[in-house]
Order: C-alpha cells, then structure tokens, then sequence
C-alpha cells in the first residue's frame, strides 16, 4: 500500500495501491468493435487510406485511424488528449491494436493527406457508410458552420464570425440527412469564404456520393445559398427545394405590396407571390410567413418595416404544396444546426487543427465519418430516440473494465449490474450473434 487517505464523508480509511493489471473505463468500447468488425470498418479503411509504410517499425495507418476513432468517442479534442490512451492497456486489446500512437505520430499521419487523398479517402470513405443504409427520397441540408482558430494555421483568416469578432476561423460547408443525424459530405474552407462560395460544385460532389437507386430528392439550405446560380444548379438536378430568400430590396417591396395574409393561428400567416430578383433568369415562387413578437418568446425572422410586431421569412421553392406545409417542411432545418452543435461539442470536430490546412481537413472529415458510425452503432442496436455522443458515452461506453484470465481464455470483465447490465448484454447479443455471448463475458469476479 503506497498511501492512505480517509474518505469525504464518514472519514473512512481507504488505501491507495497501484496495479500494472489490463483495468480500462472504457469497457463499452467492445461495442463499437462489434459494429466495425459487423459492417467491414477494417477493409473499408485499407481500401480508402493509400499509405503504406515500408519501415518495419512503421504504424499501420488502419490502427492510427482506429485509435483517433476512439480518442475522438472518449472525448478528446485534441491529438495531445489521445496521448492519454497510450497507458490504457485494456482498451488497446479491445480494439486489437499494436499500441496506442502518441500525438507526433497522429499529426505526421494526418501531414500526409493533400487535397487529392483528402479527396480520394473521404469519397471512398462516405460511399461505403453510405451504402449501409437506405436514403431513398431523404432530405439533403446545407449549412455552414464558424469555427475560431488560436494561432496561425493555413486557411484561417478574418470573416464573419457572429460570436468572437476579429478572431480568425475556418468556415465550413456541411451536408446532412434529414432523416437521420448524418453528415453526407463536408468541406473545410478558409474563414473569408462567404457560405454560397463553391456551393454548387459542394452539391455536385455530395450527390455523386449517392448512387442514383438511392438518393435524396430535396434539399433545404438558409439565406446564404438563395442565389441563382445555387438554385439553378439544384433545379437542373431535378431536386425540390425549399431554400431561405435573401431580404433584398425587390423582396422587401414585393412583402409589403401583400393584402391578403391567410392566418394559420394567432400571430402567424403565411402568403405567397413570384418573385424574380435583379440578375435572375426567372421569377420563382416565394412563400411568405409573417410572425407576431412577443416578450421572451424566440420568434425567426427578420423585421422589415417600421412596424416592430411583427417579423418576416421568405422562402424560395419549387414545391407545389401549400404555403404553410413549405413552412413546416423548412423549419425541420433547424436540425441540422443541432448536429453541427453536437459535431463541436460532443466530437471536437472544431479541435484537432494543425498548421497545414489539408491535415486539419482530414482529421475534420475523420471525425465526420466516426459521428456516421455512431449513428450507425445506436440504429443496429434498434434506440429509437438519437441520444447525443455526450449521452451514449456516460450510458454506454465508459464502464469499468477488467481483462484477465480464464484458463487459456481472454476474459473481459466488465464492471456493470442490474438494469445497466442486461441493456449492455443486449447490446453485446445484436453486435455479437455468433452465439458465444454468454454471462461469463461480462462476470464482475
């Protein structure tokens, strides 16, 4: 026994010892190999990643991959925070890798991306998660995101930034599913882009990832793609939108000339007209919902005129349904806000930034794949409400576990019990159907 303290309450005598035996918080991470192993993570990471070292001392790139996979679902924000896993014996077994690499080894790893592999690995990559489920008739959601940068990386520079003015960032392009918390395609683009910039060649891309049996059929985006060229290069591709208008002086004109407003409850109607802006080919159609403010109530919108009561949103489609259904189909929009919130505060994907741009795009579109697989891990165990990273992490993933010894067999004993235990077990039965998932796998003795 090295030292002895006495408890908090109670004042009991507890003794502090050290052991050197495989013991690891992140047992329920035995459930994150069961899906990779299940839906073929290896081979899709040795078809995508086209490095391969010749030194026999060399990592194989896979389990650097794998081991940032896991610094990334038990929380870390930053190579150096994966450095911790290194002395976690028992969650190396779990996973089945040589060793955990240190954070030196995990930035020259992501330095070897340029913007061909970046290209190459992540297509490859989103193909394969793509064509495990089925998206058939699914929404697409564009939105951008600010990330603040400390330092000075490539790519980071001054633009709009609504929270830390002056502060330079990086701005990026995300695509995700409506149906589902997914992320589709991703782009990291320097901090002085406006969010329009490349979005067509964006959409281009994210719908070449889809094969045509099995692919989106609409697409909601905010203001900052209500241009024409956006909307006509998702008209060209026969897709139904419904797509946030600018407030520009045409439409602030064409809002006010409106008599007639069809109120759909107290405090909120809805219009509509053809609008055609300076530059357009043609006139497009454009709902209008009109909002009463109240105190302390969250109302979207813009206020347009000098009447403060009430805020105004306009909304581009090529839909033929009515006006307040455009309006319910774009506020489920908001969702996608959500999950980049999440992708930041559950996945760091606003972490891991490195002085070359291409090797920050790498490790942001690595994290984008391992959000995927999450998704994936939640709908194979049949959980029925998405629950956050934050939420799966404390209830699944981090429990106390113990490798030992059983004769000649490998033991993983895992420090759980009552109804945590069977929901565990559970999961341990769709991950593992082989059958040899018994009460010894997981015994606490």
């Amino acid at each position: 026994m090295d030292h002895e303290i006495k408890s908090l309450l109670g004042g009991e005598e507890i003794g502090i010892a050290f052991t050197d035996k495989a013991i690891t918080p992140w047992g329920g991470m035995i459930l994150f190999g069961g899906l990779a192993r299940q839906i073929g993570l290896e081979s899709a990471l040795r078809e995508a990643i086209p490095f391969h070292p010749t030194s026999p001392n060399a990592t194989d790139p896979v389990e650097i991959t794998l081991a940032f996979m896991a610094g990334v679902l038990a929380g870390s924000r930053r190579l150096t925070h994966i450095e911790r896993l290194r002395g976690d014996e028992g969650l190396r077994r779990i996973l089945g890798i040589k060793r955990f690499v240190s954070d030196t080894t995990l930035a020259r790893f992501f330095r070897r991306f340029t913007v061909a592999t970046v290209t190459t690995v992540f297509e490859s990559l989103m193909r394969w998660q793509i064509g495990q489920i089925d998206i058939k008739g699914d929404v697409l959601d564009l939105d951008s995101s600010v990330i603040e940068r400390y330092g000075k990386q490539e790519g980071t520079a001054l633009g709009y930034n609504p929270k830390k003015h002056r502060r330079p960032s990086h701005h990026p392009l995300i695509a995700t599913l409506g149906a589902r918390p997914w992320v589709v395609h991703a782009w990291l683009r320097s901090g002085n882009t406006s969010s329009a910039r490349g979005a067509e060649a964006f959409l281009d891309e994210t719908l070449a990832l889809l094969p045509p049996e099995n692919s989106v059929s609409f697409v909601r985006a905010d203001s900052g793609f209500g241009i024409e060229p956006f909307l006509r290069r998702v008209e060209e591709k026969g897709l139904r939108y419904a797509i946030v208008a600018r407030f520009t002086k045409g439409l602030k004109n064409v809002t006010a000339g409106i008599e007639s407003w069809r109120e759909l409850e107290p405090g909120i109607a809805v219009s509509e007209s053809l609008f055609q802006a300076q530059g357009w080919s043609r006139a497009r159609r454009v709902v209008l919902v009109r909002q009463r403010t109240q105190d302390k109530d969250f109302v979207r919108g813009r206020e347009l005129f000098d009447d403060p009561a009430y805020v105004y949103q306009a909304i581009l489609t090529n839909r033929a349904d009515a006006p307040e259904e455009i309006w319910r189909f774009y506020r489920k929009h908001a969702d996608v806000e959500s999950r980049i919130r999440e992708l930041k505060w559950d996945y760091g994907i606003d972490g891991f930034c490195q002085k070359r741009f291409f090797a920050t795009e790498a490790a942001f579109r690595m994290v984008c794949v391992t959000y995927n697989l999450v998704t994936l891990l939640q709908e194979k165990l049949g959980i029925k409400v998405y629950r956050t990273m934050g939420t799966l992490r404390a209830q699944l993933l981090a429990c106390g576990a113990m490798l030992g010894r059983s004769g000649r067999r490998t033991i993983l004993r895992i420090s759980l019990r009552g109804r945590w235990r069977e929901i565990f077990l559970e999961a341990l039965r769709v991950l593992f159907p082989s059958g040899t998932i018994n009460c010894a796998t997981v015994e606490t003795g």
